[in-house]
């Protein structure tokens, strides 16, 4: 019985293209983007030193700001971006667990429950890549330079995160100018990178110029 075109089973992405003709298809697959950082002292990978402290220090005072407030929802949110960014590096802090408890002052259970909170809120506890912290952290520095209430933040996980800028409308053009600059040499690195790359074997040509065996057919 002939189905329906939309009941058919379809071939995996990479077979159909295959069939149609694009030799290389079973052997592509996409790059992993690496972000090389030669420097001899980095306190975050792809991100200036100088820009690392400033993102470190805004972040401090706006956990400190929500823990005077009393309020536990902004303070869960914070320390879970905090943790995600992981800020403490800006600091040259050795891990979280340092920065809550001998930093903020935060008792370790109490931080258990903060993160759950966060989590129940809504908040993501996938950690990103350092390509993807270095983004954050650049386009934060970027809008701090012309405003201190800029804040930047990832929602969601994986290819489905977005960054949140939040600026004042007033501060908007300049704050936005200087996180360009900043953007700028990652962009530049993602543009030399290939896209995806051929694994086909070594020494094995593209399956068109393979001549056929007659005694095969």
């Amino acid at each position: 019985m002939r189905r329906a075109p939309e009941e058919r089973k379809r071939l995996p992405p990479n077979l159909e293209a295959f069939a149609a003709g694009d030799d290389d298809a079973i052997w592509r697959r996409p790059t992993t983007r690496r972000l090389d950082d030669p420097r001899p002292i980095v306190l975050i990978p792809g991100v200036a030193n100088r820009d690392a402290r400033v993102v470190y220090e805004a972040r401090e005072r706006r956990l400190r700001a929500a823990m005077k407030a009393g309020d536990r929802d902004a303070l869960a949110l914070e320390l879970a971006e905090a943790r995600r960014l992981r800020i403490w590096r800006g600091h040259s802090i050795v891990g979280f667990e340092v920065f809550a408890e001998n930093v903020l002052g935060i008792p370790p259970a109490e931080v258990e429950a903060l993160v759950a909170r966060a989590t129940e809120l809504g908040a993501s506890a996938e950690v990103p890549s350092d390509d993807t912290v270095a983004t954050w952290l650049r386009a934060e520095a970027g809008l701090l330079e012309a405003s201190r209430d800029a804040v930047v933040h990832l929602r969601g996980s994986g290819d489905d995160a977005r960054l949140i800028l939040e600026i004042p409308v007033s501060d908007s053009a300049s704050a936005l100018a200087a996180a360009g600059r900043r953007a700028a040499p990652l962009a530049r690195h993602h543009a030399e990178q290939p896209k995806d790359v051929v694994d086909r074997p070594r020494g094995m040509p593209r399956i068109s110029r393979l001549e056929r065996d007659p005694d095969q057919d």
